[in-house]
């Protein structure tokens, strides 16, 4: 597996890639008149252009024999709307944040470890760019993603909602500190 920067001439490749593999994860477990509507807002060519085109965003394609099977998005500088800071007596801490906002592997590629690989990625490039902790949020209903996030050093430190059309999902926010120890 190799991991490149999507580039901007690479943006249907994205769409394409992005709209099939979110799709597979969720499509089957959302009302289909909310989910298309999602779809048709999110995953167009133009979309995915304004965000290749966003100054903190970051996006790579995991391909395997120089095909795309996975990618992922990173925002730097993007905080969850109640941030953690070493003042919570839960173990919160304050610092530079990397958001690995999506993580997606094609159905056929799954269960390979391109997961943790791109996570081991995520990380490489938090402490490149100086982020010492990374969050991210996952739906509730999908324990499966959970326990992967959980098993690769991910904690749970609050909630906030996605949204498909009208339909409110609540998503566990997920933290790992980069560097010295976990909490």
């Amino acid at each position: 597996m190799t991991i490149k920067k999507v580039r901007l001439a690479d943006a249907e490749i994205l769409r394409a890639l992005a709209e099939r593999t979110f799709r597979d994860a969720w499509q089957d477990e959302n009302e289909p008149e909310a989910f298309e509507q999602y779809c048709r807002e999110h995953f167009s060519t133009e979309a995915a252009k304004t965000e290749l085109a966003a100054p903190d965003t970051e996006f790579y394609f995991a391909e395997i024999n120089g095909e795309p099977v996975a990618y992922l998005k990173l925002n730097r500088n993007k905080h969850p709307d109640k941030l953690p800071d070493d003042t919570e007596p839960t173990g919160g801490y304050s610092g530079n944040a990397l958001q690995l906002e999506r993580i997606y592997v094609l159905q056929s590629a799954q269960s390979q470890g391109l997961g943790a690989e791109l996570l081991r990625f995520t990380e490489q490039r938090a402490r490149e760019t100086g982020a010492t902790w990374i969050w991210l949020s996952v739906w509730q209903k999908s324990p499966r993603t959970i326990k992967f996030y959980e098993r690769n050093g991910f904690s749970i430190f609050g909630v906030e909602t996605f949204w498909v059309g009208d339909d409110p999902q609540p998503d566990w926010l997920m933290r790992k500190r980069i560097g010295g120890d976990q909490c």
